[in-house]
């Protein structure tokens, strides 16, 4: 079994808010077409947009939940308590998309952020009846992002592909160690999000 520090560890080093930023920043740095194709000041504008939208916010937004009892922790182990964080950050994902839009970026930007919009949308709807693994829908989408790039954009990422689906195994198993999902809970996360991200990018 998988130590109880490590587990946590990995929740919080690939916790799924953080996830449009490892993603983000990977494109630029593993993929010279990206990094030529866009303007530093937009590139600043990218991130910024990005650390914003999906990560500070969504982190005050948690932090007021609990400050007003609404949620007990940032772990959110309740599925009731997961209604009010989950819009929000669909709301919030949206406004990501509606701005990036407005910058000159290459399709896949905007693209994977609207996927993860739509992850975080059918996370919430699930949520009403059953709690699915936004971890795994997490890691899910960034694979989903990536599988699609080699498909639709023809960027080789075989290795970060073979990285990521180490790491999903690894992050599956410190959730489940963790007792917070069943298995199915965990497959249907990384499903959830590895289509709504390949599927978009296909378009």
């Amino acid at each position: 079994a998988m130590s109880r520090t490590f587990a946590q560890f990995l929740s919080i080093l690939l916790h799924p808010v953080l996830m449009p930023t490892y993603a983000i920043w990977f494109l630029f740095h593993h993929s010279s077409y990206f990094s030529y194709t866009v303007s530093p000041p937009e590139r600043d504008a990218l991130y910024m947009i990005v650390l914003l939208n999906t990560l500070v916010l969504p982190t005050i937004v948690s932090y007021i939940l609990i400050r007003r009892g609404w949620i007990r922790s940032f772990e959110m182990e309740k599925r009731e308590e997961r209604v009010i964080p989950f819009l929000t950050n669909a709301a919030l994902l949206l406004i990501a998309y509606y701005l990036m839009r407005k910058l000159m970026l290459p399709q896949v930007f905007p693209l994977l952020i609207l996927g993860a919009a739509v992850a975080v949308t059918f996370a919430a709807i699930i949520n009403f009846k059953w709690k699915i693994s936004i971890h795994m829908i997490g890691i899910g989408g960034i694979i989903g992002t990536f599988f699609g790039l080699s498909t639709f954009l023809l960027v080789d990422v075989r290795i970060p592909i073979l990285f990521c689906l180490l790491v999903a195994g690894l992050l599956g198993t410190a959730r489940l160690s963790l007792g917070a999902h069943t298995p199915m809970q965990i497959y249907a996360g990384f499903l959830v999000g590895f289509l709504c991200e390949f599927l978009l990018l296909s378009i």
